[in-house]
């Protein structure tokens, strides 16, 4: 009987559960990430500021939002970029889902050209090779996979 990749073999949706990274706290708390939940899913959240500066100063003051996805059922990853919408000041707002499968894949949208900034959502698999654009993130999930133990039931 062959099923959907994200559903089991009675047709329920699979639930995607990296979960155990939470037990790296000593990764996250450096990097100032936070817990995180919007629905069934779950992660973290860290607000980057970025400075333009100049001869006189500050010039122009942003934020990127990251989040990295560890738990999360297979239509979030869609509904999170449906209802995403743009924040004042805020640039990026950036989604690494994990994945135990599949391979890399990436989906983008702008608010207003740009001018109100962007959304991306990233379907990562740990281990993988990691584009430029999450190399940042993913060096840090790997990290902490390899700090941590799954633990299987």
């Amino acid at each position: 009987m062959q099923t959907p990749q994200n559903t089991d073999v009675m047709g329920v949706p699979r639930l995607e559960d990296f979960s155990y990274l939470s037990n790296a706290k000593e990764i996250w708390e450096e990097w100032r990430f936070e817990p995180w939940k919007n629905d069934s899913a779950e992660g973290l959240k860290r607000r980057v500021s970025l400075i333009k500066g100049g001869f006189i100063g500050e010039i122009a003051r942003y934020y990127v939002d990251d989040y990295i996805v560890w738990k999360y059922l297979p239509g979030d990853a869609q509904r999170i970029f449906t209802i995403a919408r743009p924040e004042t000041d805020l640039m990026t707002q950036r989604y690494l889902f994990l994945s135990s499968k599949g391979k890399y894949l990436t989906k983008k949208k702008s608010f207003l050209l740009g001018f109100k900034g962007f959304i991306e959502i990233h379907m990562y698999k740990p281990g993988d090779d990691a584009p430029k654009t999450i190399e940042d993130l993913a060096y840090l999930v790997n990290k902490a996979m390899g700090r941590t133990v799954r633990n299987i039931p």
